[in-house]
């Protein structure tokens, strides 16, 4: 019961918020324009901020573990090969995929994932998590880069120097790359700023989702249903599944191994919808994605963290 209250709290509030956007759509609060505007705020200035100040109050020297950034990095990847080939071969409106594939391997790691491992480690100085931060967060953005710019509305393909460009002026990495300096050398940061910073930074996960709930058209996920089911299946159900049982073998300690589960079992990102959209991709597609992984992790975290816990690993 305490493993599924923990669940519902942390996962509701993130659906409940959706509804919300939705529910102002619909009374004319959110405007289009506004929607617009908003995500720009959320994509160019509040995400990089909080990714700034997380990368920037880490230790990454003395914290860094090969063998579990390099599984952590390379379980990601097979999550986003797997869900393109499944989606190519299933999806027959290809303008989808980018979407489906976004969603499936891009987690809600800061916004949820963080105080989900904080709980069940009863931890607040998360090592293995910061670790995901620094490495596996930019590495989201590298293969979001490579992923919408495959499957770019216009039509044409990128050069790969091209694509190096984009991925380096990606605003999130530029956030994370502006915070590596503070971690590496020690240097610590002016608290103006690290208070600008974050609070900047906090209005970034609440107003993505209503932004998510306001492009949110019931008639549209009714007919995109197929691939929205796809990708939060992998998500919430296949990629943690199968990427923990893979770690156990491996004898990572029980921080590493709860980071691993909860990296791949938490929702989709709410910056995966506002990444798609601001990159040409589906975005009520990826809406849909974010809103129907929220609602079914309630029910996947808990019985994954069940198990775990039952099993001694966790």
């Amino acid at each position: 019961m305490e493993n599924f209250l923990l669940s519902v709290n942390i996962v509701l509030p993130v659906f409940l918020l959706i509804v919300l956007g939705w529910f102002l759509k619909k009374r004319g609060t959110l405007t289009k324009e506004f929607c617009d505007k908003a995500s720009t705020l959320v994509f160019y200035w509040a995400l990089p901020a909080s990714l700034l100040k997380q990368v920037a109050e880490s230790d990454i020297a003395s914290i860094f573990s090969l063998k579990f950034s390099v599984y952590s990095v390379l379980s990601v990847t097979a999550v986003f090969a797997a869900t393109w080939i499944l989606a190519e071969a299933l999806i027959r409106d290809k303008s989808q995929i980018s979407a489906i594939v976004h969603g499936a391997f891009r987690s809600n790691f800061a916004y949820v994932g963080l105080p989900i491992i904080s709980m069940i480690t009863g931890k607040e100085n998360l090592t293995a998590a910061i670790m995901i931060i620094t490495f596996v967060l930019p590495f989201y953005n590298v293969l979001a880069v490579l992923l919408f710019n495959h499957y770019n509305s216009g039509g044409k393909k990128m050069t790969i120097r091209q694509q190096v460009i984009s991925i380096i002026k990606n605003p999130m990495i530029i956030g994370i790359l502006l915070g590596l300096p503070f971690s590496i050398f020690h240097i610590p940061m002016p608290t103006i700023l690290g208070t600008t910073l974050t609070n900047l930074g906090r209005i970034a996960s609440p107003l993505g989702l209503l932004l998510i709930g306001a492009s949110l058209r019931m008639d549209t996920l009714a007919k995109k249903w197929q691939g929205i089911t796809l990708s939060a299946a992998m998500k919430v159900v296949v990629s943690p599944l199968v990427c923990t049982l893979l770690a156990i073998p491996l004898h990572f300690s029980m921080e590493e191994l709860t980071t691993i589960y909860v990296l791949h079992a938490v929702p989709s990102a709410v910056n995966s919808y506002v990444m798609t959209a601001k990159m040409g991709g589906d975005e009520e597609t990826g809406a849909g994605i974010v809103m129907l992984s929220s609602l079914a992790s309630v029910i996947t975290m808990t019985l994954g963290i069940f198990v775990l816990k039952q099993a001694g690993l966790i």
